[in-house]
C-alpha cells in the first residue's frame, strides 16, 4: 500500500479493447508521454466478466496537461492501433484516500454513489476502516469525480469476490452508507485489479 502523499487529481479512463496483452503492450510504450505529460502512476482494472474491457486509474499533477493529452490526437490514434473497440469514458477526480494494495492482482470493486455532504461522507469513511478490515477488504480508495462533486467513487480490494460481494450486503456497511449521508443506490463493477506502477 501506498505511503505517498495523495495526488493533486486522477483519472479513471475506461474502454473495451479487442486483446489486452495487444493493448497493454501498446500502453507500456507511452509511459515516456505520459511521465512527460505530468502523470504519477497507474493502476489497470481488467471486468470480471470481461477481461477486455479495461478501467485504468491514472494519477496526475496538472489537469490542463492532462485533459490536453486525453485530447490529443496521438492519443487517439495510439488507441486505435492498440484496438480500442469503444469510444473511451474519462472520469475526472480529486483523490480523497488511498490504501490501495498494488504488488498482486486482487479482485476488486468500483463503485460509485451520491452522498449529501462530501466531507461529512469522507469523516465517516474514514471512520469505518475497522468494519472494513473485518470484513475482509485489503486495500481501498476514496475519490470525489470533479464533474459532479457530490458523486464520491471507492475502491476495494479484497482476496475474493465472494468476500467483496458478502461485504456489499452486509447490514453494517448499509447502515454506515445510510449515516454517512449517501443519497443514491450504489452502482458497482467487479474488477480484477493487478498491473500498476509509480512513474
Amino acid at each position: 500500500m501506498s505511503d505517498a502523499p495523495l495526488p493533486p487529481f486522477a483519472v479513471l479512463v475506461q474502454h473495451q479493447v479487442a486483446d489486452y496483452d495487444t493493448w497493454k503492450a501498446a500502453f507500456d510504450e507511452d509511459e515516456d508521454a505520459r511521465r512527460a505529460a505530468g502523470f504519477l502512476g497507474h493502476h489497470i482494472n481488467r471486468a470480471e466478466e470481461d477481461p477486455n474491457l479495461i478501467s485504468t486509474y491514472i494519477a496526475f499533477t496538472d489537469m490542463e496537461q492532462a485533459k490536453a493529452f486525453a485530447a490529443d490526437d496521438r492519443l487517439k490514434d495510439i488507441m486505435q492501433s492498440a484496438g480500442v473497440t469503444s469510444a473511451p469514458e474519462f472520469t475526472w477526480m480529486t483523490p480523497a484516500r488511498e490504501a490501495v494494495a498494488w504488488d498482486r492482482e486482487l479482485p476488486a470493486f468500483i463503485l460509485s454513489h451520491r452522498v449529501a455532504d462530501f466531507d461529512a461522507w469522507l469523516a465517516a469513511y474514514n471512520a469505518v476502516d475497522d468494519l472494513r478490515l473485518s470484513r475482509g477488504i485489503v486495500g481501498h480508495a476514496a475519490n470525489r469525480s470533479l464533474d459532479d462533486p457530490s458523486v464520491a467513487m471507492v475502491y476495494h480490494q479484497a482476496e475474493t469476490f465472494d468476500a467483496l460481494r458478502a461485504f456489499l450486503a452486509d447490514p453494517d456497511l448499509r447502515a454506515a452508507m445510510k449515516a454517512a449521508g449517501v443519497v443514491s443506490e450504489p452502482e458497482v463493477a467487479f474488477q480484477n485489479g493487478g498491473s500498476a506502477k509509480f512513474y
